[in-house]
């Protein structure tokens, strides 16, 4: 069983970036699930979560395919709804059974998960997705996005 990066999981920390950032793009999504399991890398958390591995391009391929089918799941569960905003374009937030659901979830991993991702919600403030994906290319060292 694959313990990183599963379906299971992107629902989970989608969830969770939903909950802390409501209305927000897939791209911003998949940054800051990128800063949040990374933290150390970009300088926001004393650890990275996934622990201590070589970033790899891929793995940004990977998980915006993981977050496509996290949000699909969702929005067929009723759990997050697609918005369109003109300047934007489409955001997602949770539904208010989204936000019971993920309300209750309390372990370890998501607590650590959420605190880093409060920062990382911090960090990129209103940057758009050209100056955010440079940013993060510059933390990681490469191009990203």
């Amino acid at each position: 069983m694959k313990l990183f990066n599963s379906r299971f999981e992107l629902v989970l920390r989608v969830m969770l970036i939903l909950k802390s950032a409501n209305k927000i793009t897939k791209s911003k999504m998949l940054a800051l699930d990128l800063m949040s399991t990374y933290g150390k890398a970009c300088k926001i958390a004393n650890e990275n979560l996934h622990g201590n591995n070589q970033f790899d391009i891929s793995e940004v391929a990977i998980r915006k395919k993981l977050i496509d089918q996290a949000i699909a799941y969702l929005r067929l569960y009723e759990l997050a709804e697609e918005l369109y905003d003109s300047s934007l374009g489409y955001t997602y937030r949770l539904t208010s059974n989204g936000r019971k659901i993920i309300d209750q979830v309390n372990d370890d991993y998501s607590n650590s998960y959420q605190r880093t991702l409060k920062k990382a919600i911090k960090l990129i403030g209103n940057r758009d997705d050209e100056q955010l994906f440079s940013m993060l290319g510059k933390q990681f060292g490469m191009e990203v996005g």
